[in-house]
């Protein structure tokens, strides 16, 4: 840990305790053979449009093995005949999703850990790793031979893809809750607007769009960190910044909606609309979740918005559903107890909540109210696929045409042992043909796009938090209590998505 950061480190033991009891009793690491792999093979699915049901206590129980030691894969086969690994990283933390390139897996140790680790995609076996100075590495980008991600607290980092040679480093702030996005050489980040940080001679500040803002979105040079432009804005970015068009579009935790000229940080757009997830962006419309009150009740839907203006297209929103996750105490519908939660953001020095997180506003507009539940905070953030517009929101599953906002299909999800109100998965990965669906429960799931039909549903019985990566067939994850799982579908259809958002402007549209 940095120094600057003016917080002490200190691993609970306890948090081993908590996050393991998410898991079930697992043998030996065996070695299994190749075995002719099944692919997705929904039932016949309903009619176009049609509501439909998952139930989730049907789903295949998958035995994941134990490891003997850290850092030393173990395979697994499904009873239907898949296979995969699983890979132990130290510490038993929450793993963000990792990022595919070149044969290559780029993955955190998990939110307090100080690693950082290069995994070899096919295998599970360690390719390099290396300690980083903050702790909590956030999920990675991977561009032009260069793998770009940042510590919760506090610094960016750009290492070698080949060799995990840092190439760059700076320190932005404490704490830094989203990740990185990279487009066409240059890297955006947010960050507080920390005291005792000083501009870099280089850096150009244009006009913000409303003065007091307490955090900064950085433009940088990827290849060399030099500061291209810096624009105030808000607050802490949800997730991540993303990149369409030279426009740098993101929503922060107070619900601001914002699109940045990419090529000097001057302000296209900024509206308050309680949006509750990062955006979307296809074919000159955006696609955001957003939040209203109805009486005792708050809901969520998805909206279309004209991406150059940022006015909304649609008068009511759409797929809307009762939100009791974003309710303020609730955690956001984040895969983590309260348990946990504060024993992670203890152990990372955080007694009380940092002024700079500014959670107060975070609460009120998304129900987080720690560090690291802003830090896994993804909302009911849409992708989009084929003219559709696909999400997870709740207890359902939804898909809505893009041209006119009407729902094509909704798949309602039964069995998840969750609470009523509940938030049943992180984001949607998207391949060709179906989507890829992990979640709080540690189910495993995979969606026909076409009309909502289950293609495989498995139970892994391990707290699932970020959004998988998909590459070559199969499908990564990380787990809540320090596992990274590869399931080898058999299918090429999960293949493309490669990061959060599936690409390194986290804006991968089908």
């Amino acid at each position: 840990m940095s120094s600057l950061s003016g917080r002490t480190f200190s691993l609970c033991a306890s948090l081993s305790l908590l996050l393991g009891a998410a898991g079930v009793r697992l043998g030996d690491a065996q070695e299994i053979k190749p075995a002719k792999l099944a692919a997705n093979t929904p039932a016949a699915g309903p009619a176009k449009g049609a509501a439909q049901k998952i139930d989730l206590s049907k789903a295949i129980n998958v035995n994941l093995p134990e490891a003997r030691r850290d850092l030393e894969p173990a395979s697994f086969a499904t009873p239907d005949g898949k296979i995969g690994w699983v890979l132990r990283l130290p510490g038993n933390r929450p793993i963000a999703t990792p990022a595919y390139a070149d044969g290559m897996l780029f993955v955190g140790g998990g939110y307090g850990s100080h690693e950082f680790y290069a995994v070899d995609a096919d295998t599970g076996k360690i390719i390099w790793k290396i300690q980083t100075g903050d702790d909590g590495p956030t999920a990675a980008v991977v561009a032009d031979g260069r793998v770009a991600f940042n510590t919760e607290s506090c610094t960016l980092i750009i290492v070698d893809e080949r060799t995990g040679r840092v190439i760059w480093q700076e320190w932005l702030g404490d704490p830094l809750m989203s990740q990185p996005a990279l487009d066409k050489g240059v890297l955006y980040m947010a960050h507080p607007a920390a005291t005792g940080r000083t501009a870099k001679p280089t850096e150009f500040h244009p006009r913000p769009a409303t003065p007091g803002g307490s955090h900064r979105l950085l433009a940088a040079e990827l290849s060399t960190g030099r500061h291209i432009w810096e624009q105030e804005i808000a607050g802490d970015v949800i997730t991540a910044p993303v990149v369409s068009d030279r426009t740098v579009y993101f929503t922060t935790f107070g619900g601001y909606s914002y699109a940045l000229n990419a090529a000097d940080g001057s302000v296209l757009w900024v509206k308050a609309n309680a949006a509750t997830s990062a955006p979307v962006i296809a074919n000159g419309q955006l696609y955001e979740t957003r939040k209203e009150l109805a009486g005792e009740d708050t809901l969520e839907g998805l909206v279309r918005v004209d991406a150059k203006k940022g006015d909304a297209r649609d008068k009511e929103l759409i797929a809307k559903r009762k939100a009791d996750y974003l309710r303020a105490g609730s955690g956001g519908g984040v895969a983590l107890s309260a348990e946990t939660v504060a024993v992670l953001d203890s152990s990372v020095g955080f007694a009380a909540p940092p002024a700079p997180a500014k959670l107060v506003e975070a609460n009120g507009a998304v129900g987080v109210n720690s560090v690291v539940g802003a830090w896994a905070y993804q909302g009911s953030r849409a992708a989009v696929s084929k003219g559709q517009v696909l999400n997870a929101e709740g207890h359902t599953i939804n898909a809505v045409r893009a041209s006119d906002g009407k729902q094509s299909w909704q798949t309602e999800v039964l069995g998840a042992r969750s609470a009523a109100g509940g938030q049943v998965f992180s984001p949607p990965a998207v391949g060709h043909d179906y989507l890829y669906l992990a979640g709080a429960a540690g189910y495993l799931v995979s969606i026909k796009q076409s009309d909502g039909s289950v293609g495989f549903s498995y139970a892994m019985k391990a707290p699932i938090v970020f959004q998988p990566a998909l590459a070559e067939g199969n499908i990564y994850a990380g787990t809540a209590d320090g596992r990274l799982i590869c399931l080898k579908t058999g299918n090429q259809d999960a293949d493309g998505w490669y990061a959060w958002g599936g690409n390194a402007e986290h804006n991968k549209v089908q």
